[in-house]
């Protein structure tokens, strides 16, 4: 499916200068993204979205994304605009694995108790043994509930 990703430079200029804004927060654990970062960030993201097939309005995802992980130990500086490329690349996966069935903000909690816990800071568990197991028992559940609902009836 290869959606229309409308994007003027106004609108563009709007996103950035809201993630910009939470540099005031997470600069306090020495992390900050420069302009070009977030257009990365940006651009990663409406690659994702057209990939998955998805429509997402404004950046919400990407602040809580932010926010969340931002106090985390393991994201370093030099790491830090990547590391978000790849949680948004995860947090898509799982929306659709999911079918979603899960809020943003269950997947993202989610994927801050893997990372924070079981894979102490590493993208890659988090990629492959977490969330495929995750995803699978999510999914697993989905087909239970539509059982017993009658679905298969």
């Amino acid at each position: 499916m290869n959606l229309p990703v409308i994007m003027t430079k106004s609108s563009i200029n709007k996103q950035v200068n809201k993630i910009m804004k939470l540099n005031k927060e997470t600069a306090t654990y020495g992390l900050k993204l420069s302009r070009q970062e977030i257009i990365q960030v940006l651009e990663v993201r409406k690659d994702l979205l057209r990939g998955y097939g998805r429509i997402e309005i404004g950046t919400d995802v990407i602040d809580k994304l932010i926010k969340s992980f931002y106090t985390s130990a393991y994201i370093q500086q030099d790491s830090y605009s990547t590391t978000l490329m790849e949680l948004q690349e995860i947090f898509y996966y799982m929306k659709n694995e999911t079918e979603d069935n899960l809020s943003d903000d269950e997947i993202i909690e989610t994927l801050k108790d893997f990372f924070e816990n079981y894979c102490k800071g590493s993208i890659e568990l988090l990629q492959g043994r977490e969330i495929e197991s995750f995803s699978r028992n999510q999914r697993i559940r989905n087909q239970e509930n539509d059982f017993f609902k009658g679905e298969y009836f």
